[in-house]
């Protein structure tokens, strides 16, 4: 008797699929020695806020959440545990990330504005970093608005940081534009970009830094 799975030309037995045992679950591991172990791993890679590291172990406590393995109170209470044995060991400082985040963004040319909603989004009060931009601004030589309109100028090479010089006579609109887009205030880019136009003898070398 022929068996079907062979061809009518006498081939090879059609080769049948294989059933795939059942996938084994991982179990859901949140004991609180896992949870600081997961927040170290965590801070080690990242600058983090009190929220941050609190959404990182709320995504972890989920699954645990959603199959009953853990009441709400109890993951509140782990969870809240592991937040204050790392501030208490200095793992976590709001006020030193915001100051540190504030220095990186304005260095990048963001504007005060936008620092403002970047670090909203990461659980920082509005006022917390208003408060910071405001000892920045005392320590600087000049407006820090200003100086993160020219960073970002140069980052982008807008205005007076064009490496090369633009026939489109609608260059300078099209730069105010996307100064304006980054969140700079309109009497401050144009200040960034007109400001060497009769004023060649102030552009430095740091200016032209465009790395």
């Amino acid at each position: 008797m022929r068996d079907d799975s062979e061809t009518e030309t006498g081939g090879d037995p059609t080769p049948r699929s294989r059933q795939r045992p059942p996938r084994r679950e991982r179990p859901i591991n949140v004991s609180a020695e896992r949870l600081w172990a997961v927040s170290l791993r965590y801070l080690q890679r990242f600058s983090a806020s009190v929220e941050m590291l609190r959404r990182v172990l709320d995504r972890r406590l989920h699954p645990a959440l959603a199959a009953e393995l853990i009441s709400p109170a109890e993951a509140e209470a782990r969870r809240e545990a592991v937040l204050q044995r790392a501030a208490a060991l200095g793992y976590l400082d709001d006020q030193r990330f915001t100051e540190g985040r504030v220095a990186a963004l304005l260095r990048q040319g963001k504007s005060p504005r936008v620092i403002v909603e970047t670090l909203r989004a990461k659980g920082i009060a509005p006022a917390s970093v208003t408060a910071v931009l405001a000892v920045t601004a005392s320590e600087a030589e000049e407006d820090i608005a200003l100086t993160a309109a020219r960073a970002f100028a140069r980052r982008r090479r807008l205005g007076p940081y064009r490496t090369k010089a633009s026939d489109d006579p609608r260059q300078h609109d099209k730069d105010l534009a996307t100064l304006l887009r980054a969140g700079h205030g309109f009497g401050i880019s144009k200040q960034v970009l007109n400001y060497y136009k009769d004023n060649e003898d102030y552009l430095t070398e740091n200016d032209m830094d465009t790395d």
